[in-house]
């Protein structure tokens, strides 16, 4: 299997990039040749301290853990949560900033994230197939022939709401995250596109292909330029209030011969 990786990523227009809470994996772009490939999104609770830590321990986990299911991949990444926290415990007080008493509460609470999983196989000389698992509204959208013919979990940008399932970081919650898993596959061919983001988009994305829009073909054509050419795309999107205010990622994967 070949695939050709794009991805591109913005803070919410008037945040600092360290407020990015947003995550993505893999960070490396360009072409992949592999029998197998994972890839994920995941979207930070702005709510919830440390949400763009928790959303970047998410994704990686779930690259990295192979042919793992979805479930183990949450609870390795929750058991792993721990040692997280004193990590940044320790890199607080080495910057003279230690954990105020009005902070401690959220840490309490724990962190939580959406988080998009997508697995791409393609065995020597079988067909190529992808399956995804969603926890959240962070979306996969599967475009062929110019055609949108796949969007998982999200199908309407009315249903985006202000309380997506999201994955907390505290072990105890583990059952009932397993219990809102959703789960979808399909296959994939040549010249095929798979555009992973998180809702904003998403939710601009599902509204325009409603319109008969073909938003894809907008994003299409940034992933054949570079960083610049989406950031001035997001600010004339959010200028005209077609896309909202927030963190923006786009993973963008093409099958080629």
């Amino acid at each position: 299997m070949r695939c050709v990786v794009s991805s591109f990523w913005l803070p919410r227009d008037g945040s600092p990039v360290e407020h990015y809470e947003d995550a993505y994996f893999p960070r490396r772009t360009g072409e992949r040749t592999a029998p197998r490939l994972r890839l994920a999104v995941a979207d930070g609770a702005s709510e919830s301290m440390l949400s763009g830590l928790w959303a970047q321990t998410l994704v990686r986990t779930w690259c990295r853990s192979r042919r793992r299911g979805m479930a183990d991949v949450v609870a390795s990444a929750m058991s792993g949560w721990d040692a997280t926290l004193v990590a940044y415990r320790r890199g607080r007080e080495a910057e003279q900033r230690p954990i105020e008493w009005f902070e401690q509460p959220g840490l309490d609470r724990g962190a939580h994230a959406t988080l998009l999983g997508v697995e791409l196989t393609r065995p020597p000389g079988g067909e190529g197939r992808w399956s995804a698992v969603s926890l959240g509204d962070s979306c996969l959208f599967q475009v062929r022939d110019d055609r949108l013919i796949a969007a998982f979990p999200m199908t309407d940008a009315a249903a985006f709401g202000n309380s997506p399932k999201l994955v907390p970081s505290h072990a105890r919650h583990l059952g009932r995250v397993v219990a809102h898993i959703e789960r979808t596959e399909g296959t994939w061919h040549s010249g095929d596109v798979l555009l992973l983001t998180t809702d904003a988009l998403a939710a601009w994305f599902l509204s325009g292909a409603a319109e008969g829009t073909s938003p894809w073909r907008a994003l299409n054509r940034i992933a054949c330029d570079d960083a610049a050419a989406f950031e001035d795309w997001a600010a004339s999107q959010r200028a005209s209030g077609g896309l909202r205010n927030d963190d923006l990622t786009l993973v963008r994967v093409e099958q080629v011969r």
